[in-house]
């Protein structure tokens, strides 16, 4: 009974250590990211340690044979349960470090492809639909991160979940058939080969790209002409999925069943491991997110731009990222050599073939030292193909990206450098900084026990079988269609946690700046943690913006130089620095001391612009807030001598929106009513105890449905109690006129 206990216990102490932080940071914000990190290792441990065992009852298990004189050392017991634990961490890892990264870095690109495509079937060209095209941006990276774990809802991820499971037979099917047909493969795992696991990443990857990329045009709020357009496509895209998927799966199910019957466990074993993957992708879709909808939308940019942003490459900045790109490679050399090298040496020099084939699934009664010895390799080859090669490109990859002042021209400069010296080491057989080869072997767990601790332990050693990735006759299709996820993940990993690095410390500000009567332009802006060079001070080449900080602690104002006073009394309101430069060339350096005297002692921050859009100002006329039943709950005329009865408002919707449903059946809700230069914008609470009608003179624009959709969310966060069974009272509303005032905001 207690070798059951301390089996039970030994096996369980990965997950223990795991779990007994979050305790003690479970309100943070910090806990809330942990939280997610601990479910995405429990569900990767129960797939990858738990779930083999249940496909191996009856099996005899591996005996972890003892050598000559290890009987009764503890201490090789504990090394084996740590390396064990490692290798498992690492495993997991190689996820939200390599697989994510991936995903959420290709989507964007795809995404753009769904943006050309709607933009070519609206009316006019592509060109001008382009330039029409608007995002709702309003915050940070880390400040929408922050955001999104402190809400924590998960209604979004669990439709995005039900969406992948419904596709995985369909998925997973086709790719057997595949399999069996380019004869890569029996289903039985017996021989110890199999392509099916490797390909299922493959597929998985894949298939997380498109899903993501239709989730970004929704979450981006990207608008043509006004009209958010991602909302629909993302519907009516799940809507065919799951109306066509779901009997193709049943029917997917019934086949796999009938053609791999005798080998169903090992099939329901990959069902799982992709549902593994999945719910890992869901758990850091709210951390990864932002990055990629900053990409997106400055991809959108660059295209709408891309004559501006062709004549802004400083060509002789590219210098810089061919520099870090030399840097680079040269620690990681100094650090493979003197370090990496040497520890390899030490454990593995002299017998990685007996290690490698000692793991092997179908390989009888591996030696303790050896199954530790290739968790420890699991370890090496992690940080070795991923943690080294990230920490040191991205960082440097950060520097070339402060110092060429372009991300642009900091990816094209620095990556050709790593990428080329990365072959070449390839090529000659050593260590490159960016590995271009796929995995050889396809880890899961193999039921095992050993004596060392003076009774039978039981536990599932890491086992390993060949990838078996290529036909006799050379590379088979489906490796052909795995190339780019092969070849290029390591190189948009870098990319990507350099975006991260780069952004999580910016904070964002948005300013509107009137071009004229009509148009006004909306503008990104990124803090920028080191003052200006002189250099980008005197060209003016960046329209730099400067905010004075609310609270300085640095120095106290009053007792500062009048200069600095009456330059942050200017500075209440934002201020683009080319309107606060002298014209005289004396004056213009003096005031650039000024400055950075004032930045040195954080009075003052500033931002560099990110991007940036055009859109047609609009005269809003009158708001109205209106029950579900009909009912005027609250109005606000933002022209005075208004004189439209908000009652008559309330019965004309209410009329419409019984006519549109009874007549067309659509389950759509009505979103805009546009009568010549007069439009309505509609929004709905989420549950649905009331709407909204905006009156607008001119175009109606993504800005200003962002207004509307901010005061509808706050309005019902505000009167949830009240809406739910509203009795018709209009006191609770009274005050709500400070709401709009502070959300519509005039421009």
């Amino acid at each position: 009974m207690m070798d059951i206990i301390f089996t039970v216990l030994l096996n369980a102490l990965p997950i223990i250590i795991l779990i007994v932080p979050l305790f003690f940071i479970w309100k943070k914000t910090i806990g809330k990211l942990y939280f997610r990190i601990c479910i995405g290792i429990i569900v990767f441990y129960l797939i990858y340690w738990i779930m083999p065992i249940i496909f191996q009852i009856g099996a005899e298990p591996d005996e972890l044979v003892l050598e000559k004189g290890e009987e009764g050392n503890i201490a090789l017991g504990i090394g084996y349960i740590i390396a064990h634990i490692g290798s498992l961490i690492a495993l997991f890892a190689s996820y939200p470090l390599v697989t994510l990264p991936f995903i959420f870095l290709v989507a964007p690109f795809i995404s753009m492809i769904f943006v050309w495509n709607h933009l070519r079937k609206e009316d006019g060209t592509i060109k001008e639909n382009l330039m029409q095209v608007t995002y709702e941006y309003n915050q940070s990276p880390f400040s929408r991160i922050r955001e999104e774990l402190d809400v924590n809802s998960w209604t979004r991820e669990k439709e995005i979940l039900k969406l992948m499971i419904v596709l995985l037979p369909i998925s997973l099917y086709l790719l057997q058939v595949i399999l069996d047909i380019s004869n890569l493969q029996n289903v039985s795992l017996t021989e110890g080969s199999t392509a099916l696991g490797w390909f299922l990443e493959i597929l998985f990857v894949y298939l997380a790209i498109f899903i993501f990329s239709i989730e970004l045009l929704f979450s981006s709020q990207i608008a043509l002409k006004g009209r958010y357009f991602g909302e629909n496509v993302r519907e009516q895209t799940y809507r065919s999925l799951y109306s066509v998927g779901a009997p193709i799966s049943i029917l997917s199910l019934i086949l796999f069943i009938l053609q791999y019957g005798t080998s169903i466990f090992i099939i329901i074993y990959f069902f799982a491991y992709f549902i593994m993957a999945s719910i890992i992708f869901i758990l850091f879709i709210d951390i990864f997110e932002p990055i990629s909808i900053l990409l997106f939308v400055k991809l959108i940019d660059a295209w709408k731009n891309k004559k501006e942003k062709r004549k802004d490459v400083d060509r002789t900045k590219l210098l810089y990222g061919i520099v870090f790109g030399f840097i680079a490679f040269f620690i990681f050399i100094l650090i493979d050599l003197l370090l990496l090298q040497a520890l390899y040496a030490t454990f593995f020099s002299e017998s990685v073939e007996l290690i490698i084939e000692s793991s092997k699934y179908g390989y009888q009664n591996p030696t303790l030292f050896n199954s530790m010895a290739f968790d420890l390799m699991n370890i090496y080859t992690f940080l070795v193909l991923v943690v080294l090669p990230i920490i040191i490109a991205s960082l440097l990859l950060l520097y070339a990206f402060k110092y060429t002042k372009s991300i642009f021209s900091a990816i094209i400069s620095f990556l050709p450098i790593i990428i080329g010296f990365s072959l070449l080491f390839f090529f000659l057989q050593a260590n490159p900084l960016i590995h271009f080869s796929h995995e050889e072997y396809w880890l899961t767990g193999r039921t095992s026990y050993t004596t060392i601790f003076g009774y039978n332990f039981y536990t599932l050693r890491t086992a390993s079988f060949d990838a078996a990735l290529n036909t006799p006759g050379g590379l088979s299709l489906l490796g052909i269609l795995a190339i780019p996820y092969i070849y290029l993940r390591y190189i948009v990993d870098i990319v990507f946690w350099s975006l991260i690095f780069y952004y999580i410390g910016k904070d964002f500000k948005i300013i509107h700046l009137p071009i004229d009567d009509k148009m006004v332009e909306k503008a990104v802006y990124s803090s920028v943690g080191e003052f200006l060079t002189k250099q980008d001070y005197i060209e003016g080449k960046t329209r730099y913006l400067i905010s004075k900080v609310k609270e300085p602690t640095a120095i106290n104002v009053e007792q500062e130089r009048d200069e600095v006073k009456n330059l942050l009394n200017v500075l209440e309101k934002d201020t683009l620095l080319e309107n606060l430069v002298p014209e005289d060339y004396n004056e213009k350096k003096r005031f650039y001391f000024t400055l950075k005297y004032l930045h040195t002692n954080n009075l003052i921050k500033i931002w560099e612009p990110e991007f940036s859009f055009r859109f047609e100002r609009v005269e809003k006329q009158g708001l109205y807030v209106i029950y579900n039943d009909g009912r005027d709950i609250f109005n606000y005329p933002f022209i005075k001598e208004s004189t439209t009865d908000p009652a008559l408002i309330s019965g004309m919707f209410s009329a419409i929106t019984s006519f549109i449903t009874e007549t067309t059946h659509s389950t759509q809700l009505l979103r805009t009513i546009d009568h010549g230069d007069i439009s309505i914008l509609l929004e709905y609470s989420q549950k649905r105890h009331f709407f909204t009608a905006l009156f607008i003179k001119g175009k109606q624009s993504a800005e200003v449905r962002a207004q509307l959709k901010e005061f509808v969310n706050k309005f019902e966060a505000k009167h949830v109690d009240v809406l739910v069974s509203w009795s018709g009272i209009l006191a609770p509303f009274r005050e709500d006129h400070l709401l709009v005032e502070e959300i519509f905001t005039e421009i």
